[in-house]
């Protein structure tokens, strides 16, 4: 963990709540990246990253100091986004993806082909199982360590290493 990271978590258990507003802040776009990737719909996921740092949050007095932030709020978000999959699947409902935009500035033709590219390899990640879905997306899109993708997904190091290579597989 960053030591301003630390520090801030430090201060965060001491009742700092800017010290926490910052924390979410640095984690935020990390944290709607995990969310999306479950989820797979954009205000899903904005639903998900504001349950996980209210969550984070009210829990911030049991976080270890010992361990990241950054892994930890992770894991909430996870945890938050399977239950929200989970509460779908009960009532019912529907999940629709959103086109992201590209980025703005670039040559059309090179927009347009951007686009189709990204939306391709987003439907493509979409398409695999949700472990597998979301072992790739802390491993290898999040840059997360296997321990710590195990620890955020509840399971050990084979089973993340299984989900990988499974998930990579029917990628290719």
């Amino acid at each position: 963990m960053s030591s301003e990271d630390s520090e801030l978590a430090a201060r965060c258990k001491r009742g700092d709540r800017d010290a926490y507003a910052e924390l979410a802040h640095r984690h935020r776009k990390a944290v709607y990246r995990v969310a999306f990737a479950i989820v797979g719909d954009h205000d899903e996921a904005q639903d998900v990253v504001q349950e996980a740092f209210v969550r984070g949050f009210v829990g911030i007095g049991t976080f270890n100091l010992k361990y990241p932030f950054a892994d930890w709020i992770r894991r909430i978000t996870v945890n938050c986004a399977l239950s929200r999959l989970r509460r779908q699947k009960r009532a019912v409902t529907g999940n629709t993806s959103e086109t992201a935009t590209a980025a703005g500035g670039a040559d059309p033709a090179e927009q347009a082909a951007t686009t189709h590219f990204d939306q391709a390899v987003r439907e493509a990640i979409e398409a695999l199982p949700l472990r597998q879905r979301i072992a790739l997306t802390l491993f290898a899109l999040e840059d997360m360590d296997l321990a710590s993708t195990a620890k955020a997904m509840g399971c050990a190091v084979g089973t993340v290493k299984a989900h990988i290579h499974r998930g990579r597989q029917k990628l290719r």
